[in-house]
């Protein structure tokens, strides 16, 4: 719990997992190696590989690999208000998951490339990439480790779409909620490649992890990791960080960590340093601009930064429940080029760790960080035994890039290949579904709480996700109007489509409930529904409504047979951005 407490009051961007801290990660096993009951049913049609470091261990790795073959039909395949076109999709979505839990490697990879082919619009065809990974190699045990990370997905060019996005979301063909799960035909609802975007973070670090018997615990690492987002200029788009291009962003990050923690010597008083050193270099493509009646193509630019973080935190178990936490330390933020800007100043925070139950804990601060007063909360609360409770709010400063980044770093993959905040056990990636791309510097603050609960038969599910970014340029931020509004493009076929639109602030609320009953051994019910809505800079607010049901059939242990209908309806004040479409999908997955 030493090395957790340590990190309760300042967000540090490097791996939140390690060694010292997996049993403190809640509802779920070490880098998420469970599987869901629908793939450890179908184990005897699957690979598996004897781990040579493990002898006698026959379940060390386990390869599922999958197919899935959908078919969708569409009334609004452009998505856009008018002219509406009908069209039939369809999806050829071959997969991978890979677990492995070995004495010298843990990793969960599911990756799934989607390749999309319309029976009418063919200049819509496209193929897309779906990766999410985490993985702890052990170099020397008890001393040396690698920690890898990979996501891969594509998201909203504008954002809201009630937080569609595929961006830490499981393959469209893993996991027993598939029907629930996969929206649209796996890119989301009013998603198409006219106006979503690919994005891809990749990262390592490599760290020394020793113990100090009861004097405490040293942590010494670098890291290096490479983001970016791009539109989808030609057929497939690459899983890879790529820059260049309009809208577009990359970002090369790296970083250097020292943290100290304390061991059972000092009894009930805790003593943590941390020493966080970053250094982040940021290159954007070009971006069509419209301000008023006049377009333009605004060129791209870089810029620089670095970000030092120096803070002692002290905690206090008061009994065995309660822990009172308190932290000072100074904290170094500089910008260059257009983004030139600099936080610079002491950092502070007050706050408790409240721990009722084995199941449960509540983190709570409130101090100075990232040049300003905030609280930073997280938890997780065991309700009745067969419900729970996620939250987790946050206040930070960076790009967008450097957000998913940081992201990306306190999350782990869990059994259906998905992401999930290895914090609170709830939803990672909070806000970067509904919030659209933008470049600049901005203040984030993320909120995200969601309740579950589940019987013999039937599983509720309630989200809750509040997500707002302010420009920290004060050229930009006392600004009256948008830098950015929004323009309607026309493709090669005559067809609108929407170009951008940025500003200095905006933010987006995103609600949701879903339902899965099991009719019966074989056959799944699922419905859900969400409304988001997002507020920008100059009035261009819309919302947006989705709901969907569907029933899925296990066919066989290793495959299974899915119906969905779904219905997207957004209402914005956007010029040709409003619109509604239904959506049928029929679909296929074979495990092999």
């Amino acid at each position: 719990m030493a090395v957790l407490m340590g990190r309760a009051g300042v967000a540090l961007a490097f791996p939140f997992f390690d060694p010292t801290n997996a049993d403190n990660v809640p509802g779920a096993a070490p880098l998420g190696t469970d599987l869901p009951e629908a793939d450890v049913a179908g184990l005897r049609n699957q690979l598996r590989l004897v781990n040579p470091g493990a002898p006698g261990n026959p379940s060390a790795w386990t390869i599922i690999p999958r197919l899935t073959i959908q078919q969708l039909f569409t009334d609004n395949a452009y998505e856009v208000t008018s002219p509406r076109s009908a069209d039939a999709v369809t999806v050829l979505a071959p997969g991978i998951k890979i677990l492995a839990d070995t004495t010298r490697l843990q990793l969960s990879l599911d990756y799934q490339p989607n390749l999309l082919l319309h029976a009418i619009n063919g200049p819509l065809n496209s193929m897309t990439q779906q990766l999410n990974a985490t993985g702890l190699i052990t170099v020397v045990p008890d001393f040396a480790y690698v920690d890898v990370t990979a996501l891969s997905g594509v998201q909203s060019r504008l954002g809201a779409l009630t937080g569609a996005g595929t961006l830490g979301a499981a393959g469209a063909g893993a996991g027993a909620a598939t029907a629930a799960n996969a929206a649209g035909y796996g890119t989301g609802e009013g998603l198409n490649r006219n106006n979503e975007v690919q994005t891809s973070s990749f990262g390592i670090s490599p760290y020394l992890l020793r113990q100090l018997g009861d004097y405490g615990s040293v942590k010494l690492g670098a890291s290096v990791n490479a983001a970016s987002y791009s539109t989808i200029s030609g057929f497939a788009a690459s899983p890879f960080p790529t820059g260049g291009g309009t809208n577009s962003s990359s970002l090369l990050t790296t970083e250097q960590i020292a943290h100290y923690s304390s061991g059972q010597f000092l009894n009930k008083l805790q003593y943590a340093l941390d020493i966080d050193l970053q250094q982040s270099h940021t290159d954007t493509g070009a971006t069509p601009v419209t301000v008023g009646t006049t377009t333009a193509t605004t060129p791209g630019t870089s810029f620089t930064s670095e970000r030092q973080t120096f803070n002692n935190q002290l905690s206090y178990a008061l009994n065995r429940n309660l822990t009172l936490l308190g932290a000072i330390g100074e904290q170094h933020i500089q910008y260059s080029g257009g983004q030139a800007q600099t936080i610079s100043g002491l950092i502070w925070n007050v706050g408790f760790t409240y721990v009722p139950n084995p199941d449960s804990s509540i983190t709570l601060t409130y101090g100075h960080l990232n040049g300003t007063n905030s609280i930073q909360a997280n938890g997780f609360i065991a309700v009745g035994g067969r419900s729970q409770i996620t939250f987790n709010y946050s206040n930070t400063v960076g790009t967008q890039l450097e957000n998913l980044q940081n992201q990306l770093n306190n999350a782990i993959t869990n059994g259906q290949g998905g992401l999930t905040n290895a914090q609170s056990g709830g939803q990672a990636l909070t806000g970067i579904n509904a919030l659209g791309v933008q470049t600049g510097v901005y203040r984030f603050n993320t909120f995200t709480s969601s309740f579950s609960t589940q019987f013999s038969r039937d599983t509720l599910s309630l989200s809750l996700t509040w997500s707002e970014q302010t420009s920290v340029n004060p050229a930009v931020s006392t600004s009256n109007s948008p830098v950015t509004t929004s323009t309607v493009g026309v493709d090669s076929n005559g067809i609108p489509i929407i170009i951008s639109t940025n500003g200095p602030a905006s933010d987006a609320w995103t609600g949701g409930v879903s339902w899965i009953h099991l009719l019966s051994e074989d056959l799944t019910l699922s419905s859900s529904a969400s409304y988001s809505v997002i507020h920008r800079s100059g009035g261009l607010n819309d919302g947006s409504l989705s709901t969907a049901v569907g029933l899925q059939y296990l066919l066989s242990p290793t495959t299974t047979l899915s119906a969905r209908y779904s219905f997207f309806d957004r209402v914005s004040k956007i010029p040709g951005y409003s619109l509604y479409e239904n959506l049928l999908l029929l679909g296929l997955t074979k495990q092999f």
